[in-house]
């Protein structure tokens, strides 16, 4: 499927599901993805104008936080994106509170107020990088792990069925948002790309692989469609 085209969405899912019906949560995340058709917030965020709340002028010295310190000390800078180059880079790393930025805004209809802003960078970013799904539970924060990033920020492959399952997801994200909204944005894509690969890279540190597996992807995946579906600002608040 080229980039630009359109298949019918439950083509795509069917052959995904065909193709990796054996990958254990390749069915959940498929179906997660064809309920976004139904989901004013996601189509906020595609469109609403993606704030990067990692590259402008920083207010609030979040490289003072210890996670984004950790992850600056271990996750490579180099702009080109190269076989034998770490696999995830700082900017993927920022993605996350990019995502938690730009869904909560559009869940509360809303810009984030100066304090809000700052509370994008509480705990909840802890949580989705150490517990993944678990991010929403009632479980502890657990506490930053130097050696996590460490571990992170060596990892330089996916595996062949990683990098075919991405490209399927990728597909089929592409799929929906054609199919549905007749266009996608192309640094909305990127970015999506971005974030879901590296929490398929963090799913692999939990796991104790040196390598993004096709079972780290789904997690990663899982990970992002809950995040979109999850009320923000009640949890954010509550921790």
């Amino acid at each position: 499927m080229g980039f630009f085209d359109s298949k019918p969405n439950d083509v795509v899912a069917k052959g995904i599901i065909r193709d990796f019906g054996d990958v254990p949560g390749v069915e959940d995340v498929v179906d997660g993805y064809l309920a976004l058709v139904e989901s004013e917030i996601y189509k906020k965020t595609v469109f609403i104008g993606f704030i990067d709340s990692g590259e402008d002028e920083d207010p609030y010295n979040i490289d003072e936080f210890p996670l984004v310190r950790m992850a600056f000390n271990h996750l490579n800078s180099f702009p080109l994106r190269l076989p034998f180059i770490p696999l995830f880079d700082k900017k993927d790393f920022l993605v996350s509170y990019t995502f938690i930025w730009n869904i909560w805004r559009c869940q509360l209809g809303r810009e984030l107020t100066p304090e809000e802003e700052k509370m994008v960078y509480n705990d909840l970013t802890n949580r989705i990088i150490f517990l993944l799904e678990d991010f929403d539970s009632n479980l502890e924060t657990p506490a930053v792990d130097d050696e996590f990033f460490r571990r992170l920020g060596k990892i330089k492959k996916l595996d062949k069925g990683a990098k075919k399952l991405t490209d399927r997801f990728l597909d089929l994200r592409q799929a929906v948002k054609m199919n549905t909204f007749s266009r996608s944005p192309m640094t909305f894509g990127a970015n999506e790309i971005a974030w879901t690969r590296f929490l398929a890279g963090c799913s692999a540190v939990h796991s104790g692989r040196g390598f993004v597996s096709a079972e780290d992807i789904v997690i990663g995946n899982k990970v992002y469609i809950k995040l979109v579906n999850t009320d923000l600002d009640s949890l954010i608040r509550s921790l």
